[in-house]
């Protein structure tokens, strides 16, 4: 399907064996749905979907769903093990397959130090952080030596929801954690990130949005007049400490986001909001590997001159990625 282009794929996902081959209930390892013994999220399946869908380089990370159900106890662990199969894979496909680190933000000094092996010592390409984990956004006090480090690590903070957070008492019906609850959760987390200064304090961090942004570049007006407003929204509550210098918007338009969103408008709505140089192509594919087809086709039809496409589908994620490739299709 990519023989007359490049491809980077930017969202796919792989779990390490002993996660995929387990059957932990998926809402908080007690209860919900299980993989019932098929878990999506294999690398072969990764493999599979790449060579059938004619991809030059994906970049895999761990949704790392299951965390939710460790104790905390455990989380560490968890994370180390999928550092050192992530770089695994890595190292055995190089050169065609990037591995991102998995992190919790707010966990403390064992997960920064991790962070920094991950990257420095194992060689991954990225870090995974979820929009929330247990109460816990990254926006939060307990994460700025987590973003301090990222600063000096020079690799892109892809953000992904958790399998379920803001709202969840009422998504656990018709699969709404997936198609409305990560969103929006996703979407509180960026606004966080915004309007909590860590774009402000830590400038040099590269934040890529999972899922278009949970439609963050649709209330990204809202952000705005709240914080222009000032006095004329006291009925709204208070717009205090001030912690930006800026509206919203400048720091929106500081952010990446990829095209996994389902809906063309959506996508053209993101790029239309931050430019093309700050939108990735991507397919969440595995877990739904059918919807790699159709995210291609998605970036094909979007209102973009050709090489504003070829910077959605390859060229900025090789920036970002610090990737060479001279043999990309032109």
């Amino acid at each position: 399907m990519s023989a007359a282009r490049t491809i980077i794929e930017w969202h796919t996902h792989v779990y390490p064996p002993e996660e995929a081959a387990a059957d932990a209930l998926a809402w908080d390892g007690k209860s919900g749905p299980t993989w019932a013994g098929r878990c999506p999220m294999t690398l072969e399946n990764v493999l599979d979907a790449h060579h059938r869908c004619g991809i030059d380089v994906t970049v895999f990370s761990n949704a790392a769903h299951y965390m939710r159900g460790k104790a905390e106890a455990e989380e560490l662990k968890a994370i180390q093990r999928w550092s050192d199969y992530a770089a695994e894979i890595q190292h055995k496909h190089n050169g065609m397959l990037c591995g991102f680190a998995t992190m919790l933000p707010c966990g403390g000094a064992a997960f920064v130090k991790e962070t920094e092996r991950a990257i420095r010592e194992l060689g991954l390409k990225g870090i995974l952080i979820h929009s929330s984990h247990k109460g816990h956004y990254p926006d939060d006090d307990e994460a700025r030596p987590f973003w301090e480090l990222v600063q000096d690590l020079g690799v892109p903070v892809f953000i992904h929801p958790p399998h379920v957070g803001f709202g969840e008492e009422r998504v656990r019906d018709y699969r709404l954690a997936s198609s409305v609850g990560r969103p929006a959760d996703l979407c509180l987390a960026l606004s966080r990130l915004i309007v909590r200064g860590i774009l402000e304090d830590f400038p040099r961090a590269t934040i890529v949005a999972s899922h278009g942004g949970g439609g963050i570049c649709e209330v990204i007006g809202r952000l705005n007049y709240a914080y222009e407003l000032q006095d004329e929204c006291y009925f709204l509550g208070p717009y205090t400490p001030i912690k930006i210098k800026h509206e919203p918007g400048h720091y929106l338009k500081q952010m990446y986001f990829d095209t996994v969103s389902y809906h063309p408008p959506a996508a053209q709505l993101v790029i239309d909001t931050v430019g093309a140089d700050h939108v990735l192509y991507g397919s969440d594919a595995p877990p739904l590997t059918s919807l790699k087809p159709r995210a291609i086709k998605l970036v094909e039809g979007l209102k973009v001159t050709s090489d504003e496409r070829e910077k959605i589908f390859w060229r900025n994620a090789a920036r970002l990625l610090k990737l060479d490739m001279p043999n990309a299709a032109r």
